[in-house]
């Protein structure tokens, strides 16, 4: 463990080529956890062909920071048994000792490192360092609101705003208080419906801002204490234009700007420089291994300029003083446009998604830390103020947040729980001053934590928990795309959309929805007849209130807000709209959070559209987990309600008469956990089987079919497949129109796959397909 990180890390030096390097590269990238007591915990070896490890090893251990050919590796801590079984075997196949700490050489490794390599290799040895690890522990004032009086954020001019060389840089402060816009979501790129329907699934566009951007400003010294102006009327100013930041995943190319000035108060010691690295190392480390969906990667680029430039605590412009001759020696304009420059260079260098820059100096600041929201740059002072070096880490990962979009919770910087701010337009629900019980996160205080709207505010997208629920919607796209929302990791649900359309099918990147809710237990999902094409109807559950939502299916495609429909509910629910009724009713069924189950609908011949009372029935079950409705075509009539249950680790079917009465079936299968999904299908022609997909109770899913061609209709035995997705969380299944597919979206961990079957004789299922 390296500083205070919950996380295992590793730094290896990639140096050699050849079939030794490819097996030393896939043994560290699946090291069995290091020994915390370690003091040092870096090896060198070898780099492979640069042909890619094992796509399963990857996601155990990864690189997490990238200093040219020094890497550094790390895991969330709690491995589990089948990663240090892999662990162990990799580690015997290349030869080499377990990761202990020690030094480990090889050939081939180079004998110097550059500024870059050598400075991120020594920040990772003072963050093993039991020394390091005790400060952090020590931490000052940890876990303390901040205690600023203004907010740390400022508007940097557009591009191509700043002056040229022989024009004085304008002096007037930007706003300090102003919400930017959210960053502009791509266009997605399904196809028109015949009917000339809107583009579907085009997100919602943000509301019309009040002034459009700020008047060009220098965003070169601190923001200013401008509190007497009424800033509400220069709220959701357009954020940065640098598109380098739009969210906190993938790989982000860092530039580390050490400014020193001429004189020894003004120059950095080679312990400072490494304890500056350290500390940026430290606090990034704490972003990749919260959110090991993101995939998150940094790449580093050092740089340490030295400037003959005196200090000027008078000058007007206390940033452009050091900064405009800064980015002269690097080789870009002497002006803010040469920081937009350098970031995209570097961005373009390194081959990464993301981008941005952060400036370390002693010479004097209007502020001791501040970065523009969205983007490009952020600053920072040495001393860090009273929070001390101590702290930097901490205070680098809040203005990091700035970077991706997320504003300040303090109440000092007069913040609000409104906005719409980051990638997904998110409220500032957690605002110090406004908040009904704010709760410790890293932008209202000195913690590595997280409230529910933070990881929406930096574009975290990926990282889902719950159960997935799937649909083949009608009228999006000429085929019909895949839409499917899942809980989100965080708070709220996550909507994501495959392009039927589109050669290869691809997945389009995910939407955030009802972050207010905080984080939700189970959903599920259809797409009704109320609207044309159809909008998408939802119910969640959170604890043990069920909630339901939904999303217009033209215009601008928007979520509606989550309003409550019952309580004292739990496990996953299940919604379907019917054939009853002249519109086809809503029918939801949820397990009671006690025994049972709780059926309840929703009248759409009335006007309203009135949910019933809840009914409960099943209490001979016991405590349900999880249940499957459809509505079938057997029994006459209108067709029956048909249901399977899971109860502990058995599955038992049930149905509804048209009497309305539920009759509890047999139980068909045993050994299995997580939620069952139930559908009709196609097969065999005008027999119409029951199918069911469940999660195995070991590894891998588990297909049972019922067959009602038969003069007594039996469900079939056990069909395992999928084993190599290991130990699976949650399911959903639809047919598709792919030759009547049976189409899988299954959440293992923290990422969804996709397995599908094909149909006719000699069916089989397909390799699973990660998602997101």
């Amino acid at each position: 463990m390296a500083g205070d990180v919950p996380a295992d890390e590793h730094a290896l030096i990639i140096s050699a080529g050849g079939e030794t390097g490819r097996a030393l590269r896939a043994a560290f990238a699946a090291i069995a956890p290091t020994d915390a007591s370690s003091d040092d915990g870096v090896d060198q070896t070898a780099e492979g062909d640069g042909s890619p490890a094992d796509p399963t090893l990857a996601n155990e251990r990864r690189p997490l920071h990238r200093y040219g050919r020094v890497h550094v590796l790390g895991q969330p801590r709690g491995t589990s048994t089948a990663t240090a079984e892999r662990t162990a075997a990799r580690l015997a196949a290349a030869v080499l000792p377990p990761a202990d700490g020690s030094v480990v050489s090889t050939t081939g490794v180079s004998p110097g490192l550059n500024r870059a390599e050598t400075l991120g290799l020594d920040a990772f040895r003072l963050r093993a360092s039991a020394a390091y690890r005790q400060l952090k522990q020590e931490r000052p004032r940890d876990g303390r609101p901040w205690d600023m009086d203004r907010p740390c954020t400022d508007i940097p001019p557009p591009r191509g705003s700043s002056p040229g060389p022989d024009q004085p840089t304008p002096h007037a402060q930007p706003t300090p208080h102003a919400q930017p816009t959210p960053h502009a979501q791509p266009t997605p790129h399904a196809q028109p419906t015949p009917h000339a329907q809107p583009t579907p699934h085009a997100q919602p566009t943000p509301h019309a801002q009040p002034n459009g951007r700020a008047e060009a400003q220098s965003p070169t010294s601190a923001p200013t204490d401008t509190r007497a102006t009424d800033t509400r009327a220069t709220a959701q100013i357009a954020q940065a234009s640098s598109p380098t930041s739009a969210a906190l995943e993938g790989s982000v190319a860092v530039g580390l700007i050490l400014v020193e000035g001429p004189t020894t108060a003004l120059q950095l010691t080679a312990a400072e420089r490494t304890k500056i690295v350290a500390e940026v190392q430290n606090g990034l480390s704490w972003y990749a291994t919260t959110n090991p969906a993101a995939d998150l990667t940094f790449h580093y680029d050092i740089q340490i300029v030295r400037l003959s430039v005196p200090p000027d605590p008078n000058a007007p412009d206390l940033e452009a003083l050091w900064r405009d001759p800064t980015m002269s020696r690097l080789g870009y304009a002497a002006s803010f446009d040469g920081v937009y420059d350098y970031v995209d260079a570097l961005r373009s260098r390194l081959g990464t998604r993301s981008a941005y820059c952060a400036f370390f100096t002693k010479y004097p600041l209007g502020y001791f830390a501040y970065s523009s929201v969205g983007g490009p740059r952020l600053v920072m002072s040495v001393d860090n103020d009273g929070w001390g070096p101590d702290n930097i880490d901490r205070v680098f990962t809040h203005e990091t947040g700035h970077i991706f979009g997320a504003p300040d919770e303090y109440a000092g910087a007069q913040c609000d729980c409104g906005g719409r701010w980051g990638a997904f337009h998110a409220p500032n629900g957690n605002c110090d001053a406004c908040a009904p019980a704010p709760v410790d996160c890293l932008m209202r205080s000195n913690s590595f934590a997280l409230c529910r709207y933070t990881p929406s505010h930096i574009g975290w997208g990926h990282g889902v928990s719950g159960n997935p629920a799937l649909v083949q919607a009608r009228g999006l796209g000429q085929i019909g795309n895949f839409d499917a929302v899942v809980p989100s990791a965080f708070a709220g649900l996550t909507h994501v959309w495959r392009d039927n359309d589109a050669a290869g099918f691809p997945w389009m990147a995910p939407w955030q929805t009802a972050q207010e809710l905080g984080r939700i237990d189970a959903a599920t999902m259809i797409q009704s007849t109320l609207a044309r094409p159809g909008p998408l109807e939802v119910a969640v559950r959170v604890g043990s209130t069920l909630y339901f939502l939904w999303r217009d299916s033209t215009g601008a495609f928007a979520w509606h807000p989550p309003t409550r429909l019952v309580q004292g509910v739990g496990g996953v629910p299940s919604l379907v709209q019917s054939r009853l009724g002249t519109k086809g009713n809503f029918e939801l069924l949820v397990p009671a959070a006690d025994v049972g189950i709780l059926h309840l609908w929703r009248n759409h011949d009335i006007h309203g559209f009135p949910w019933s009372t809840p009914k409960l029935f099943g209490a001979n079950l016991g405590r349900v987990d999880a249940v499957s409705l459809i509505h079938g075509t057997l029994g006459g009539g209108n067709g029956m309600l048909e249901a399977v249950a899971r109860v502990g680790n058995r599955l038992v079917h049930l149905t509804r008469d048209n009497g309305a009465v539920w009759r509890t079936g047999p139980v068909f299968a045993e050994g299995v956990t997580g939620n069952p999904a139930l559908i009709q299908s196609a097969f065999p022609d005008g027999s119409r089987n029951f199918e069911v997909v469940v999660p195995a109770a070991d590894r891998g899913l588990i297909h049972f079919y019922r067959n009602n061609g038969a003069p007594s209709p039996g469900w079939s035995g056990p069909r395992p497949f999928a084993p190599e997705l290991g130990r699976v969380d949650a399911v959903s299944m639809i047919q598709s129109n792919f030759d009547g597919h049976l189409e899988v979206l299954a959440r293992v961990g923290d990422r969804l796959h996709m397995v599908w079957r094909s149909s006719g004789p000699g069916a089989s299922w397909s390799v699973p397909r990660r998602v997101f």
